[in-house]
């Protein structure tokens, strides 16, 4: 088991205002391997606090795979990627079993508007560190390719609208609850992982 999320003294530190964990629980570049897809190497990039009101809790661990694609994993089936948990054994965090890529009840290798949100406020984040006063000016445009389940990869564009509360005006604005008032997508590309 990599943490209890859900134990008080498992609790894990995020960065202010994201759910971006601060530790790497000692598996920060781990390479994952994926069933649907075995062809891809995945490598774990970052780790996020669990999504509130989600049926699989625990953390997420964010992947990036070698032609720089980014999806997200939930802790148990990262648990039985890594070698951590066997199926058929009981998560103690999860109370129920641990499945496998077969199962019906694995996830494995997607992400969701959620886990996107947390990936777009992560390059955000990356923006801030190199501009002055993590201030940023638009017009700034970001693309990411992304996936969202097997065989199904897509690549997007981004482009900031501003770099304020919508509200207050107050700037600036790094809060993951309003990165989708900052933020607009300008395209969606879909693209075909093996023909890239």
């Amino acid at each position: 088991m990599l943490v209890n999320v859900f134990a008080e003294k498992w609790r894990v530190p995020t960065h202010e205002g994201t759910r971006m964990i601060q530790t790497d629980l000692g598996i920060l570049g781990a390479e994952i391997y994926d069933p649907k897809e075995p062809l891809r190497r995945w490598f774990v990039e970052s780790l996020y606090a669990p999504v509130p009101g989600r049926a699989l809790g625990g953390i997420r661990a964010k992947l990036v795979d070698e032609k720089g694609f980014v999806s997200f994993l939930n802790q148990r089936d990262l648990e039985v990627s890594l070698g951590m948990a066997t199926p058929g054994k009981w998560c103690i965090w999860a109370g129920h079993e641990y499945v496998d890529a077969e199962h019906e009840d694995w996830f494995g290798i997607c992400a969701d508007e959620e886990d996107l949100l947390d990936d777009l406020q992560e390059r955000e984040f990356l923006l801030r560190a190199g501009s002055p006063q993590g201030v940023l000016y638009p017009p700034l445009e970001i693309t990411r390719r992304i996936h969202t389940e097997a065989r199904n990869d897509f690549e997007e564009d981004h482009v900031l609208l501003w770099d304020m509360d919508p509200d207050t005006g107050l700037g600036p604005d790094p809060r993951l609850e309003t990165i989708e008032r900052r933020w607009v997508r300008s395209d969606k590309r879909r693209l075909y992982w093996d023909r890239i």
